[in-house]
C-alpha cells in the first residue's frame, strides 16, 4: 500500500504518506500548513491513529509549511516516536563567511525534545551534491526516496533572505479562524482558452525560500509519488534529468503540484522530464489564489488524459469543470471532501 493524505491545510500544505501493510502502516508527515487551528486539529486527528513518524519533513520556512509542524512541536502535538526530521536550519545554509545565527524557533523545538535532525544526511543539509548520483535513503518499512531538491546553491541563495523569511513565518496574534479564497484573476464572461493560457510565457519563481524545499520521489512496491513542497523548476528538472540517467522521463504514480499550482512553478520543462497522469493540488485557493489556471491549461493541454486532484473545491475551479474542456483535452477532475481532506491511492 502507498497512499497519500492531503490534509486541509488552507492556503498551504499538509501531506500525510502512509505505506506499508494495511492493517499497520508506516507513515511519514511532509509539513504541517499555517498557524491555523483548522489544520491543526486535521493533523492532530490523523496522527492520532498512527504508531510513529518514520519520517518528518519540514521542506522549507514559509509560513504556510512550517507553523502548523512548530505548533504541534511546541504543544506536543505530533506523535513520541519520530525517526528523523529533515529540515534545513540556518546552520544548514552553506557559507563561506563567519556570521550571527539568527534564531528560529523551529530549531530550538527540535533540539529541546531531542529528536533526530537530518540524522540521515549524519546531522548535514539535505540537499542534493553538484556531482555524483542523488541522495537516496530507505526508511524502515521499504519506503525509498530519492532527493530532488534543494541543491547547495539554493541553501546558499536563502541564507541573505532568513531573517526575514523566518520572521514572516513567526506572527503576532491568535491564529486565524477561516481563510476565505480569493480569486484576483477572474475570467468574467470570457470561456477558457486552454491553448491560450499554456502558451503565456514561463517566468519562474525566484522565491529563495520556495528554492530552498526540500523534494523527492517516494516508492513503494511499485509505485510512486513526487512531493515538491515549493519547488523550482530550475532546481526540479535538473534532479530529474540525473534521475532519468538516459531514460528519457522519470515514471511517477502522482505529482504534488509545486507551490500549490503557481505558474512560475509549473512548467513545460518539468511536465515533459516526467511520465505522470496525476497531479496533485493542496490549497484553498486564499491569499494568492492558487491554483493559477494558467499552470492547469499547461498540464491538461500538455498530457491529454490527465487527472487533476485537488484537495479543495473552490470557485476558479468551477470553469475547469466544463465537460466541453474535459472532452477536448481528455482531462478528470477529482475533488476532496467538504473539508478539503483528500485520498490519494497510488
Amino acid at each position: 500500500m502507498l497512499r497519500l493524505r492531503v490534509l486541509p491545510a488552507l492556503h498551504g500544505d499538509a501531506l500525510l504518506l502512509e505505506y506499508g501493510p494495511p492493517d499497520t502502516p508506516h507513515h511519514v508527515l511532509v509539513d504541517g500548513g499555517p498557524r491555523s487551528n483548522i489544520t491543526r486539529e486535521a493533523i492532530a486527528a490523523a496522527l492520532r491513529q498512527v504508531r510513529g513518524l518514520d519520517l518528518l519533513v519540514v521542506t522549507h520556512v514559509d509560513a504556510d509549511h512550517i507553523t502548523g509542524v512548530l505548533r504541534m512541536l511546541e504543544h506536543g502535538d505530533l506523535p513520541d516516536r519520530i525517526g528523523d526530521v529533515w529540515f534545513n536550519g540556518w546552520h544548514h545554509l552553506p557559507s563561506d563567511q563567519l556570521g550571527v545565527k539568527q534564531g528560529e524557533r523551529l530549531s530550538k523545538a527540535i533540539r529541546k525534545r531531542r529528536l533526530p535532525w537530518n540524522a540521515a544526511f549524519d546531522g548535514g543539509a539535505v540537499m542534493v551534491p553538484d556531482t555524483g548520483p542523488l541522495p537516496v535513503r530507505e526508511l524502515p518499512g521499504g519506503l525509498r526516496l530519492t532527493l530532488l531538491s534543494p541543491t547547495r546553491q539554493a541553501l546558499a541563495d536563502l541564507r541573505p533572505a532568513w531573517k526575514e523569511v523566518v520572521e514572516e513565518a513567526e506572527p503576532a496574534g491568535p491564529p486565524p479562524v477561516h481563510e476565505r479564497p480569493v480569486q484576483p484573476d477572474r475570467l468574467g464572461d470570457k470561456p477558457l482558452d486552454p491553448d491560450a493560457l499554456a502558451a503565456a510565457p514561463f517566468a519562474p519563481d525566484d522565491s529563495e525560500a520556495n528554492g530552498s524545499s526540500i523534494a523527492f520521489l517516494a516508492e513503494f512496491d511499485g509505485r510512486s509519488v513526487i512531493l515538491t513542497g515549493d519547488a523550482h523548476c530550475g532546481v526540479l528538472v535538473p534532479g530529474l534529468r540525473r534521475l532519468a540517467a538516459g531514460n528519457g522521463r522519470v515514471s511517477a504514480g502522482a505529482l504534488k503540484v509545486p507551490h500549490h499550482g503557481s505558474a512560475g512553478n509549473v512548467s513545460g520543462e518539468l511536465l515533459d522530464i516526467l511520465d505522470c497522469r496525476r497531479f496533485v493540488f493542496s490549497t484553498n485557493g486564499a491569499i494568492y489564489g492558487h491554483p493559477d489556471r494558467t499552470a492547469i491549461a499547461r498540464i491538461v493541454t500538455r498530457i491529454p488524459g490527465s487527472r487533476l486532484e485537488f484537495n479543495y473545491r473552490t470557485p476558479s475551479l468551477e470553469p475547469w469543470e466544463s465537460a466541453r474542456l474535459r472532452r477536448r483535452w481528455r482531462y478528470e477532475t477529482v475533488f476532496g471532501d467538504v473539508d478539503g481532506h483528500l485520498l490519494v491511492r497510488l
